[in-house]
């Protein structure tokens, strides 16, 4: 190595060369999200991953943390993977009506006739339709289901299979306790990994553990280590300008003075590409694409909070008034980075009023973009230092004001959904109105297959006029609900 590098590891991007070297020699391990990604892939790309760590042989390893948050999360990836098969055929009828709207507000504008608004509505019905139907043949390809995954996991019988005598042993009891303190203590330093995850209501430490166990077995078999990981997290990469260098210095530097051995880390898109190349591996451009697709994905992680409702309820309120003092700043004044904080509270105001699950138990837990995530730990634990008496004396009038907020928002969100359910159910009826008259004008003689198509179409458009009617029922008592609060004087200040 070029002195000239040498004491600057992570900071310079290692050649592909030593990629490959690495896949043909060095211990490999996988982490968890590689292994869950299994149940996102088409079948043809997980049996191309399953052999590719088959080929690895004695050469594959996986720490204990990684088998545990493995078996604790499999079937929330594959149920996922299946809800999204139904949301986002959900989300796209939303975006369907909402362009739909827009074109009745031109239409009633320019004073069009009902011809020539048909031929602006027309395509895009037409084009919504051609994505869900696609979209449907997707699902159907797909061969798992939770009930399969239940009753007789393949993957999990062929990774048993794959993976014996492969996986580490866990730290024991007495030590893990004292582990988790190290790991408090570096989180606090922001020592990598796992710092990011400290505000993690459970399995904070669960980077940490991986890393640990990985430097214990790399010491022991005295071998170079390469992760395959999808986590992109800026306490586990060096990044610059957006783009991965590598694996972070401080990683590197630990991995070296513990086991004086290489470490590298690497996604799984690159993992698979050099497989192919030195291992031979059948890789195909599908696989690839998927696996590039994942990557993408984990780059938007978000991280699930929980809080106080009280202490939600003030913190919510203080970044909302900060985020209206910054509306009243002349755009002359405001800096690039007054803007960045401006989006960023805003984002994170976004996701606490929109994401925030039902509160239990006193608590009340919502997701937080990742990139938000420091700023908002920032704040909370800024606020948190400086909390006096006068704060405590306001948290249920705090509390009011917050909820009054989060109300007006929910209302104004409510009322443009029962427009679109409107427009839906206007959609529904016409579509009903018109298959029935399709099926009274059947020729008897028509064939078996067209009457059934008909009968099929019919029973369709039936279920989804009932289905639009009892939404737009359910929202108008929503919204009376909430007016009905919004009214009451006691609900704001």
């Amino acid at each position: 190595m070029s002195t000239f590098l040498r004491g600057f590891d992570g900071l310079w991007a290692r050649p592909n060369e030593d990629y490959r070297d690495a896949v043909k020699s060095y211990l490999i391990a996988v982490d968890t999200n590689v292994l869950l990604e299994l149940y996102r892939f088409t079948p043809q790309a997980r049996h191309e991953l399953l052999d590719i760590l088959d080929q690895l042989g004695q050469r594959l390893w996986v720490p204990h943390q990684v088998v545990k948050e493995y078996h604790r999360r499999r079937f929330d990836a594959v149920r996922e993977h299946l809800n999204l098969y139904t949301s986002v055929p959900e989300n796209l009828k939303t975006l369907r009506n909402k362009a739909l709207q827009e074109v009745q507000n031109l239409a009633n504008r320019c004073s069009m006739s009902d011809t020539d608004k048909q031929l602006l509505t027309a395509p895009i019905n037409e084009a919504f339709e051609k994505v869900s139907n696609e979209i449907r043949r997707h699902s159907d390809a797909f061969d798992l289901s939770l009930a399969k995954v239940v009753r007789g996991d393949p993957i999990l019988s062929t990774l048993a299979r794959v993976l014996d005598e492969k996986t580490g042993e866990p730290f024991p009891d007495e030590e893990e306790t004292s582990l988790i303190s190290t790991f408090q203590e570096r989180a606090a330093e922001q020592v990598p990994p796992g710092y990011r995850d400290a505000g993690k209501p459970e399995n904070a430490h669960g980077d940490f553990f991986v890393w640990e166990q990985l430097l214990r077995e790399a010491k022991k078999r005295q071998t170079p280590v390469l992760l395959v990981t999808n986590d992109v997290k800026p306490d586990w990469v060096q990044k610059e300008a957006g783009f991965v260098v590598g694996a972070r210095p401080e990683l590197l530097k630990e991995f070296r003075e513990r086991c004086d051995r290489d470490f590298l880390m690497t996604q799984l898109p690159h993992f698979l590409s050099m497989a192919k190349e030195v291992l031979g591996a059948a890789v195909s451009q599908s696989t690839m694409q998927q696996a590039e697709n994942v990557h993408l994905i984990n780059a938007s992680e978000t991280f699930l909070v929980t809080l106080p409702s009280h202490l939600y309820a003030t913190i919510y309120n203080r970044l909302a008034d900060d985020f209206e003092e910054t509306l009243k700043i002349p755009d002359s004044r405001i800096s690039e980075e007054d803007k960045e904080a401006h989006d960023r509270t805003e984002r994170i105001l976004r996701a606490m009023s929109r994401s925030r699950r039902g509160r239990q138990d006193g608590d009340t837990t919502f997701s937080i973009p990742v990139d938000c995530f420091p700023y908002f730990n920032g704040y909370l634990t800024a606020y948190q230092s400086s909390h006096n008496t006068e704060d405590n004396l306001t948290v249920e009038h705090v509390g009011k004001r917050s909820e009054y907020r989060l109300l007006i928002n929910e209302l104004a969100s409510l009322r443009e959904l029962l427009e679109m359910a409107r427009m839906e159910r206007a959609d529904a009826q016409s579509k009903a109105v018109a298959i029935e008259q399709a099926v009274r004008e059947a020729d008897t003689n028509a064939s078996i297959d067209v009457r059934d198509r008909l009968a099929r179409e019919a029973e369709e458009t039936r279920r989804r006029l009932d289905l639009t009617m009892h939404e737009v029922h359910d929202l108008e008592a929503q919204i009376a609900a909430i007016s009905e609060k919004i009214d009451d004087p006691g609900a704001s200040t």
